[in-house]
């Protein structure tokens, strides 16, 4: 990895533990989740309500950041009118066949995530053709097969693998460590990124149960969102000294957790039995889930570089200086 290559939390230890290699919340996810199935559902819904929603609620700091407004009113169909005419679409799909929806989203949301990945391996000097290709095969194999069969793999699972999910932790306490003290090699580094990509989605393969891969896989790029986001917006607050960057930063935080909690509610009373063979989504599921919708879209919008607006609006403030 070039060594130019700056900080985004301003802390590299940070860095590496929400963007380059957030390895281990999977880790400590299926341990949990292995070891006592009785609180999966628990589990789940922390993790929803901690980091998948305020992820997605995440988003709403474009919006509230005033220099985007005139923006957005300038694009305001793209932005607005476009998604509120999908949004009937899909209201009247989802009567006819809610399982529709649900596999567009993870669609959606494995070309969104993918992207990211994508997006990190420019930025750590990993991004060529081979590296790029990597991650969309594996993404896309892990996705169409998981989908179909999910949990193909789950036999593995099977016995007690405490002891390799320990060393595997000790492994990457390891790793952390002597990159923070400076004695891990720029090609190691720049690997981290990559594997984080390639492993997202892999879980599909090996867990029966969609939220128990989702969380497990996708709750890496749910760290690294949540992690540049807030660096990036809260840098950014601190610059501008016509606001109160505090105030900023408490209102947003405020904000968020209500929307996280409100979100978290519904799919919780819209979602099925979590063992269920056949799951069934009332309409309060859907809720949360056009928003995710609407997360996945609008982000295609607001890192979008080539846009004169978003370059000077954001670029700047990703990195620290």
């Amino acid at each position: 990895m070039n060594s130019s290559i700056k900080s985004i939390t301003k802390n590299n230890l940070l860095d590496d533990i929400f963007i380059i290699f957030p390895f281990w919340f999977p880790l400590i996810y299926i341990s949990l989740t292995l070891n006592f199935p009785s609180i999966s559902k628990y589990l789940f819904l922390s993790v929803l309500l901690l980091f998948a929603e305020t992820h997605f609620a995440s988003t709403w700091l474009f919006f509230f950041d005033k220099e985007n407004w005139n923006w957005i009113k300038k694009n305001s169909y793209d932005i607005v009118f476009l998604p509120v005419y999908v949004l009937f679409i899909i209201i009247g799909v989802w009567v006819i066949n809610p399982s529709l929806i649900i596999l567009t989203h993870y669609l959606a949301s494995g070309w969104h995530v993918t992207r990211q990945s994508i997006g990190l391996l420019k930025i750590y000097r990993y991004g060529n053709i081979f590296y790029k290709s990597l991650v969309y095969s594996i993404s896309i194999f892990s996705l169409a097969v998981g989908l179909k069969n999910p949990g193909i793999l789950s036999n593995y699972f099977e016995g007690n693998i405490n002891l390799l999910l320990s060393l595997i932790f000790l492994g990457y306490i390891l790793l952390i460590s002597a990159d923070n003290s400076g004695i891990l090699s720029k090609q190691l580094k720049g690997l981290m990124p990559l594997f984080t990509g390639i492993f997202i989605y892999l879980p599909i393969l090996f867990f029966e149960n969609l939220t128990v891969a989702t969380a497990v896989g996708v709750g890496m790029h749910w760290c690294q969102y949540l992690a540049i986001m807030w660096s990036t917006y809260s840098r950014k607050s601190n610059f501008k000294k016509q606001i109160n960057s505090k105030k900023f930063i408490l209102k947003s935080l405020i904000l968020i957790i209500l929307y996280s909690l409100i979100m978290t509610t519904f799919a919780l009373i819209g979602m099925p039995d979590f063992n269920s063979k056949n799951p069934s989504y009332t309409f309060f599921y859907l809720i949360p889930l056009v928003f995710q919708l609407y997360h996945f879209y609008i982000d295609g919008f607001i890192w979008k570089f080539s846009d004169k607006h978003i370059s000077i609006s954001i670029k700047p403030y990703i990195f620290s200086k």
